[in-house]
């Protein structure tokens, strides 16, 4: 079993999976840079393939990955972000930064965001 590289903030996101022509639709529950926790509909739960191509749907943008099965529990399954690209990994990196910005507390939450690099 593989450990998780970065910290999850929990979320609730809609993700848009995709097997072949066939397109789902799940939701992501948990989201981190290396990768996420997401309930999945049977069709994908059961697959025998570990690898599917999702779009995080995010406030700032969509977020193309590809992911890979770590571990399947009951409806929840734990995907790694195996490939990204620098758009998207911006867009994801963006997301968390202010997800973890607005849980500090309010007096740590007044300092300034770091400038995101071009």
């Amino acid at each position: 079993m593989e450990r998780r590289v970065s910290p999850r903030t929990k979320t609730s996101i809609p993700i848009a999976v995709c097997r072949g022509k066939t397109r789902y639709l799940a939701r992501c529950v948990e989201l981190s840079q290396s990768g996420l926790l997401a309930i999945m509909p049977k069709g994908i739960r059961d697959s025998a393939f570990e690898y599917v191509s999702a779009s995080l749907l995010l406030d700032g943008g969509v977020v193309g990955v590809l992911l890979r099965r770590i571990r399947l529990k009951n409806e929840l399954v734990a995907y790694r972000i195996v490939d990204i690209d620098d758009k998207s990994q911006s867009l994801l990196t963006e997301y968390l930064f202010d997800q973890l910005h607005s849980a500090l507390p309010p007096a740590l939450a007044r300092t300034k965001k770091p400038p995101v690099a071009a």
